[in-house]
């Protein structure tokens, strides 16, 4: 690890004054492009006094004061061809370090308390700029906090970016940037959420306007194929691939087959999906464009098909939407511990009675949702069954779900939820020898048995549209075939 600094120079109308950062041997500078690995650093930009000799800086010597300038362009203090013309001009002398001493992970530092320079005593404007991280177990108001930042000034920023983003969900590792002016008014605030991300908000006149912007990233379509060893999840990440990968494939198939009960070692599957690269590598999965699972009584082949107005979803290969109104289950579950039936003997009341639904064992916390669009008609306590919600559906369906150790937030009677939409955690509160959930589905009042339930699939590909998702079907069916390994099949930005 060294420390560096960079000297005050001029650049166009304005100077930057020396900024104190700590950097990693390895840190590069790449034009105004938005650093790697930023560091907490605070610095300061104002107007030069009258008669200094313009001088500019070609190459900051390390990551954190690149941050500054880029952020002074985003805040219309430089320009991108000044940023990219800077020269040189760090002293030894004014090296030094701001790293904790003894810090035992240097590479996941708290927020370093806002340090910038006092304007000049000839009361020109000047801008305070704080960067930094939000560390680990830590919340990004409380970052901004520890910067030194006033709590007022955090939650005018929490307040301004509601509308595209929630700051309670902010992640460890993700970077941040406030700029305020010598009144200590906000300007700009900038938060990147890994490398694909970037939440702004910006001053315009009297009001801060919040904004999102997505990285330019490069699109590659690939192929897949492969045999279940042991698990679909194992499968594919022996494979390289990852977890989103794994859900996103289920997902497709989720209203006719539960991979976590129905794979078996032997079954085949195929897809062609995309993924989403910067300059320095795998950024994230995009759509799974095709898929194919062969089981061992069934085949399940499924394409994206995305009509005139944008709106898609998976269709079998004759037309038909893969979406039905309810899905297969409520959860992922290890086993079935009770299946319906008009007698069963009862573990804790010792007598024969009908059990009219389905008990998934799982363990306890797992995420229970909604089978289907419906409305929360009951959520309490249900005798037996312990904490229960109950959902109304169209056409007379009414679901159940018992023993939950506890609820979704703010799940409440009358909201309207979505399907597989989350509305509690499994439990074994009620009458339970351990944790599972007990489901149940009415139909008119009289319960049927969820695991032989079939409902009637989504919408067609309508007439006008069949002609161009025959072409689309049989591309896509064309590259499922020849899916074995990964291979790149086009790339676009």
């Amino acid at each position: 690890m060294r420390e560096c600094t960079t000297g005050a120079s001029e650049v166009g109308d304005f100077i930057v004054t020396p900024v104190t950062v700590a950097a990693r041997r390895d840190c590069t500078i790449r034009g105004a492009s938005r650093p790697a690995l930023p560091l907490p650093v605070v610095g300061m930009l104002h107007r030069p006094r009258r008669g200094m000799r313009t001088r500019v800086i070609r190459t900051l010597s390390c990551i954190a004061a690149s941050f500054i300038a880029a952020a002074s362009v985003r805040a219309g203090v430089l320009s991108s061809s000044q940023l990219l013309a800077l020269e040189p001009a760090a002293q030894p002398d004014q090296i030094r370090s701001v790293l904790p001493s003894g810090s035992a992970d240097p590479g996941f530092l708290s927020p370093v308390p806002d340090r910038s320079q006092e304007p000049e005593a000839n009361g020109d404007p000047s801008l305070t700029i704080v960067t930094g991280r939000v560390p680990r177990n830590g919340t990004l108001a409380g970052a901004l906090r520890g910067s030194g930042v006033a709590p007022e000034t955090v939650e005018l920023v929490a307040r301004s970016l509601r509308g595209v983003f929630d700051v309670r969900g902010a992640r460890p590792g993700d970077f941040y940037a406030l700029i305020r002016d010598a009144s200590g008014q906000v300007l700009t605030f900038e938060y990147q959420r890994g490398r694909a991300e970037v939440y702004r908000v910006d001053r315009k006149g009297a009001n801060l306007v919040a904004s999102h912007e997505a990285a330019a990233l490069e699109r590659r379509v690939l192929e897949l194929g492969g045999v279940v060893k042991t698990s679909l999840f194992d499968s594919l990440t022996d494979l390289g691939e990852g977890p989103e990968l794994v859900h996103a494939f289920a997902d497709i198939f989720a209203w006719d087959f539960d991979f976590s009960t129905q794979t078996r070692p032997g079954d085949e599957f195929r897809m062609v999906f995309e993924k989403y690269y910067d300059k320095d590598g795998f950024v994230r999965y995009g759509r799974v464009q095709a898929a194919e699972y062969r089981a061992a009584r069934h085949d399940f082949v499924a394409v994206w098909f995305e009509d005139e107005n944008g709106t898609g979803g998976y269709y079998s290969p004759d037309g038909n939407s893969m979406r039905r109104a309810f899905l297969a289950a409520p959860l992922k579950f290890s086993r079935i511990s009770s299946r319906y039936t008009m007698s069963r003997f009862h573990p804790i009341l010792h007598e024969s009675r009908p059990h009219e639904g389905v008990d998934y064992a799982a363990p306890v916390g797992t995420p229970v949702w909604a089978v289907a669009d419906g409305e929360v008609v009951y959520a309490g306590w249900a005798g037996g069954f312990g904490n229960t919600v109950r959902i109304q559906h169209r056409s007379g369906y009414l679901s159940s779900y018992g023993h939950l150790s506890r609820y979704a937030r703010g799940l409440r009677v009358g909201q309207h939820v979505a399907q597989k939409q989350l509305i509690g955690f499994v439990g074994a509160t009620g009458l339970a020898t351990g944790p599972h959930l007990d489901f149940r589905i009415a139909r008119d009042g009289r319960f049927v048995d969820p695991l032989h339930l079939r409902t009637d699939a989504g919408e067609p590909i309508p007439p006008r549209a069949r002609q161009r998702f025959a072409k689309v079907k049989d591309m896509r069916m064309a590259e499922l075939r020849a899916a074995q390994p990964s291979l790149v099949l086009d790339a676009a930005m």
